[in-house]
């Protein structure tokens, strides 16, 4: 990101703030939802499939079957071009 971008993102923040018209506010957020559908998505639950699957995941490392390898330990393989 630009210094450019940083010092409108910068404005568009603190004009947003300034705004305290509720109705304003509510076009704005329609304007966004209309004009960036995917960056204007709500968080949705997960579903029971990937739930599942964290279920899975979490039973694997807690068993043992998976290994976790720390940042520290990461870093060193990537310097030396050592695999797991």
């Amino acid at each position: 990101m630009t210094m450019e971008n940083a010092a409108i993102k910068l404005e568009l923040l603190e004009r947003l703030a300034s705004i305290r018209d509720e109705n304003m506010i509510r076009q704005i957020m329609d304007l966004l939802k209309k004009s960036f559908p995917e960056a204007m998505e709500e968080d949705e639950d997960f579903t029971d499939e990937e739930v599942a699957e964290l279920d899975a995941q979490r039973a694997d490392r807690i068993s043992g079957k998976v290994k976790f390898i720390s940042e520290e330990e990461s870093i060193r393989m990537i310097r030396t071009g050592r695999k797991a």
